[in-house]
Parts: C-alpha cells; sequence; structure tokens
C-alpha cells in the first residue's frame, strides 16, 4: 500500500480539476487523456512512453474526494490488470492551499516502490504547475 500526501498551494477546487480534466491532466501527467467523469466512467491516460492507465471512477465527492478503480492497460506485462487496485485521493483545505492525500491500496508488493515513485513524482509535478500557475 502507498500511502502519501502533498501540500499543493492552490484551492482544492482548482485541485479537483486538474485530477479530473482530461484537458487539464495533459499539462502535468499524461500525454494524452480521455475521461468520464461520473461514478463508473472511465478514464485512460497515455504517457509519453505510450504506457497506459486504464479504470474507472467509483467515488466522485467534488472537491474532496475521488476513489479509482486502476490498473495498466500497456504494457499488460506489469501485471496490474485495468481497474484492478484502488487510489483514493482526498483534498483539504488548509488556509487556501490544499492538502493532497493518496492512497494506493491492492498493489503487488513488487509493485509498490516503483509505483509510489511515480506518485511522488507526478503528485510534484502537479504542485509545481499550480505554484507556477499562481506567481
Amino acid at each position: 500500500m502507498i500511502d502519501y500526501s502533498i501540500r499543493i498551494e492552490a484551492p482544492a477546487e482548482i485541485v479537483f480539476g486538474m485530477l479530473t480534466e482530461a484537458d487539464l491532466l495533459t499539462h502535468w501527467m499524461a500525454h494524452e487523456a480521455e475521461v468520464t467523469l461520473r461514478p463508473g466512467g472511465a478514464f485512460r491516460w497515455v504517457y509519453e512512453n505510450g504506457d497506459v492507465v486504464l479504470g474507472r471512477f467509483v467515488e466522485i465527492d467534488a472537491p474532496r474526494r475521488l476513489v479509482l478503480a486502476y490498473g495498466w492497460e500497456v504494457p499488460a506485462s506489469r501485471g496490474i490488470p485495468p481497474a484492478s487496485t484502488e487510489v483514493e485521493i482526498t483534498l483539504e483545505d488548509i488556509d487556501g492551499a490544499t492538502q493532497l492525500r493518496l492512497v494506493h491500496r491492492g498493489l503487488p508488493p513488487a509493485d509498490v516502490a516503483s509505483h509510489r515513485v511515480g506518485w511522488e513524482s507526478f503528485l510534484g509535478r502537479l504542485a509545481s504547475r499550480l505554484s507556477e500557475a499562481a506567481a
């Protein structure tokens, strides 16, 4: 399991949009993104290297909480099929900024470290992009 928190210098409404809107996801994480934002709706993120995440929205409580069924379409060799793990993201307003907490459950033990590095890298990029936009 991964349990990671980061402070982002932007209101929760803006952070939530960056996590859920296809055109905004391409500003910090994915090369291409498709999103159907509703419970049961699908999402698909294509990275620069061609890897593809595929899943669905389980819970949406804008702008406070998001639960995703998450996995990899490409490469299939990752052994984490689409929608086979759970990512829970909570957003808490703190003095005009947002404390984002991500909990990723159900990963095979051998994949926890690489996913932690990925989440920390991408969420760090998100925080930087929003900090730059505020400046």
